[in-house]
């Protein structure tokens, strides 16, 4: 596009902004601007994310990160409920009889025996919120879940929502509406992390002591947020206490867990937690002497200092680290680190008008050290983000919000390289040259109401990315396949030069039509962009993964997904019913030929095949939020197909014809429950099935060169048996009142009550004579755990 054309764009956008703020303006220039700031107490700093409900209007508001609410209001006299999280809620009248400033404080409960029933939205918030896919999760409901060995984690947790899949058990990261797991933008306050396993995927590298909230998309995302192509995953680490310092810690069969907070100093708050685990002595149970012989370990770190010196000013800094370390007996080991840092900046310019500045880094490493005599080596691959962005928030009144801003990341991406670990060993140092990027992206949103029953979110964001040296791109010979011996000449770039350049419009939209005071329609549509892809030929996430960035052969991904959905609540908002149909188009998806070689490649393009993709499906759930038994049911069916059109038949994959993804699972039920028994016990049960993944079995044998050869002629034509199980656990409190300091809480639970032996995998061995089917599975028993949490 030329420069004339993008001047045009953005004239033609400022012109539609500015004339819905002066139609918005004019239609309510007889109502008075209330401003509300929400406070602590105590500590008088501003609370965060503060809900606001007006009772006359049945309407309300949300404070920001300052704790201010602008509502605008025709003259009258109104009352005000204000709550958060952790607060008692508080109420006020006001007569608005012209434009009014009011502060409000707000309590601290002295515990948090009822938190596992607050909630940081409206009762009704999945009526009135214009978003759909929307998932949010308890951090104190997920504590007293039946999960694997009594550890809590939160993508697990996510697993159990509709459209929300993993590739197989123990397996690292999770799958949206049939998007790949590197297709899910995850955020820890801001940052993304590039990788989200412990121990091999077992568990989330994410200590859920320390969250605040954390919220999934998986239909059209705010036009702010770029990068991925699949859904949006948001983590929030908790402020520190400000009244005084608090203790909680934990301790299950893998790990102990430890959180601190408090002041520092005056408007200076610190929060702080580690997890370490001791995975070694259940290592030694398992029957198979590879893995009883293994030793592994693992950590993460969260630290946050929050500074407010002005009610208008806030200066956020956060730091995480985890680390892990696998090996395999007198073989080889693994280690993986994960590091991230991020500095962020608010401004309350003005009561409607909100700046911030944020500055993050994130990077991933992952070493490999062989052990074997003589053949001791050292490989390194990594990948290293820093972005910064600047936001800006307009809102003039409570019916427009109008959101602005932009970003740029510098990416550099070591894909391999490997050294001999000592003088004596054979391996030849080799290093494939690494990779630099430049990505860009501005963006503008807007969130109008103008009516109760209509509420639109429409958005607007373009993003450029630029593949840079120093570079060697090799020129393959035409109306062949790309092989590193059709190589017949190469171009070499300097440092910074510009290679191949990416970019275009991610349009974004969210409409949401309240058809009656209990129901709702909402509809959806999104494309989105993504210039980085992960590298893998498993199924499953592992450490040896890699990020690869766009190049002159990977162009960037793209998908397009529209969406539609019911939304319906009975009983007082009690039950939640919901209905979501939704169909994705996918480009220039990765796909691997076949006996791919990834590692240490310097021609990686000849291994990588360009395909397309569709993902559609249709997601229900049923919701009980309270009384005694609570619970949620849901039923998703999906499928996601990939196709592989070339021209050469060689790089044909099943004839060109769409097939199922390794992630394609047709059927997927989820049940939780959950009962609140006398003296403070509470029962817990998850039940769980899904059709089994796509595997690729052999349909025949034949002879070469005198050797038994077994055919694999369709990719993905048969699947593993279909998985199923139940997990159930006992929590009790300890407290004998609300306001005891000290307490705890335990957690008995069973992984896999009814011992299922669920295949992970099927793999084959032959003879000369047979060929021999084997089923791996993961967890092949029930798992008996127990773990506490203690507060202080």
């Amino acid at each position: 596009m030329t420069d004339y054309g993008v001047a045009k764009i953005i004239n033609v956008r400022l012109f539609l902004t500015g004339f819905l703020l002066l139609y918005c303006t004019s239609a309510l220039w007889a109502q008075h601007q209330l401003v509300v700031t929400v406070r602590d107490d105590k500590s008088k700093k501003p609370i965060d994310g503060a809900s606001l409900f007006i009772s006359e209007t049945r309407s309300g508001g949300k404070a920001d990160s300052l704790g201010v609410a602008t509502l605008w209001l025709a003259p009258n006299v109104f009352t005000i409920y204000v709550s958060a999280v952790g607060y008692i809620r508080d109420r006020v009248v006001v007569t608005l009889d012209a434009d009014k400033r009011i502060d409000v404080y707000l309590k601290m409960r002295s515990t948090t025996l009822d938190e596992v029933d607050v909630r940081a939205s409206r009762p009704d918030n999945n009526i009135r919120a214009v978003e759909m896919g929307q998932v949010q999760l308890s951090m104190p409901a997920l504590k007293r879940m039946p999960v694997v060995l009594g550890e809590p984690d939160i993508l697990k947790a996510l697993t159990l929502q509709a459209g929300v899949t993993t590739a197989g058990e123990g397996a690292g990261g999770f799958n949206v509406r049939g998007g790949r797991a590197d297709q899910n933008l995850v955020l820890l306050d801001g940052a993304p992390l590039l990788n989200t396993a412990h121990l091999l995927g077992f568990f989330t590298n994410v200590n859920p002591d320390l969250m605040q909230d954390v919220s999934l998309s998986k239909g059209a995302f705010s036009a702010q947020y770029g990068g991925r192509v699949s859904s949006l995953l948001t983590m929030s680490t908790r402020n520190g206490n400000a009244d005084g310092w608090r203790v909680s810690g934990g301790i299950s069969p893998v790990s102990l867990r430890v959180v601190a907070d408090g002041p520092v100093a005056k408007k200076l708050t610190l929060i702080a937690g580690g997890r370490v685990a001791f995975p070694n002595y259940l290592l030694q149970l398992f029957p198979t002497p590879s893995v009883r012989n293994s030793r592994a370990s693992f950590y993460d770190a969260n630290l946050k200092l929050t500074y407010t010196p002005t009610v208008r000013h806030t200066i956020g800094v956060s730091l995480y680290q985890s680390g892990d370390s696998f090996r395999f007996p007198g073989d080889t080991l693994y280690g993986w680190k994960s590091t991230v840092v991020t500095g962020r900046w608010s401004y309350l310019i003005a009561p409607s008008v909100q700046l911030s500045v944020t500055g993050l880094y994130s990077g991933y490493r992952l070493n490999v050290n062989g052990v074997t005599p003589r053949l001791d080596f050292n490989f390194q691959s990594s990948i290293a983000q820093r972005e910064g962005k600047v936001d800006l928030v307009y809102t003039p009144n409570e019916k427009l919000r109008v959101q602005a801003g932009t970003n740029g990341i510098v990416y550099r991406v070591q894909t391999g390289s490997i050294q001999p670990a000592s003088d004596g060993s054979s391996i030849n140092s080799f290093a494939v040259t690494p990779e630099n990027g430049r990505e860009f992206g501005v963006y503008i949103s807007t969130d109008w109401t103008p009516s109760p029953a209509v509420t639109v979110q429409a958005g607007l964001r373009y993003s450029t990315f630029a593949y840079v040296g120093a570079a060697t791109v090799y020129q393959y010979a035409e109306d062949v396949p790309r092989s590193p011996e059709t190589v017949v000449d190469s171009v070499r770039y300097g440092p910074r030069q510009v290679v191949q350049q990416y970019g275009g419009l991610e349009p974004r939209f969210n409409l949401r039509l309240r058809v009656a005071t209990n129901t709702a329609i909402k509809v959806s549509i999104a494309r989105n962009r993504q210039y980085i892809s992960l590298i893998s030929n498993t199924t499953a996430i592992t450490p040896l993964d890699f990020w690869k960035l766009s190049d002159p052969f990977t162009p960037p991904q793209i998908a397009d997904q529209v969406a539609i959905g019911f939304f319906q609540n009975g009983r007082n908002n009690a039950v939640e019913i919901s209905l979501e149909a939704y169909y994705k188009r996918l480009q220039h998806q990765i796909d691997y030929r076949y006996g791919a070689n990834l590692v240490l490649n310097p021609h990686l393009e000849t291994a990588l095949i360009q395909a397309t993709g569709k993902a559609y499906g249709v997601e229900t759930s049923l919701t009980k939020r309270t009384g005694r038994l609570t619970g949620q049911i849901t039923y998703t069916y999906a499928r996601s197909l990939i196709a592989v059109q070339t021209p050469f038949d060689a790089l044909r994959i099943n004839g060109g014809r769409y097939y199922p993804a390794y992630i394609d699972r047709p059927h997927t039920l989820n049940v939780q429950s959950r009962l609140s028994l006398s003296h403070n016990w509470i029962f817990s049960a998850n039940f769980v099935y899904y059709t089994g993944v796509p595997a690729t079995y052999p349909d025949g044998r034949f002879n070469y060169n005198g050797e038994t050869t077994l055919d694999y002629s369709q990719r993905n034509a048969d699947r593993i048996p279909d998985y199923h199980r139940l997990d159930i656990a006992f929590s009790k409190d300890t407290r004998f009142s609300k306001n005891q300091r000290r307490y705890g809480i335990w957690t008995l639970g069973i992984y896999n009550v009814y011992a299922r032996k669920n295949p992970y995998s099927i793999y084959f061995t032959r003879t000369s004579q047979r060929v021999d089917a084997y089923r791996l599975s993961v967890f092949g028993t029930l798992i008996p755990s127990i773990a506490y949490n203690a507060y202080f």
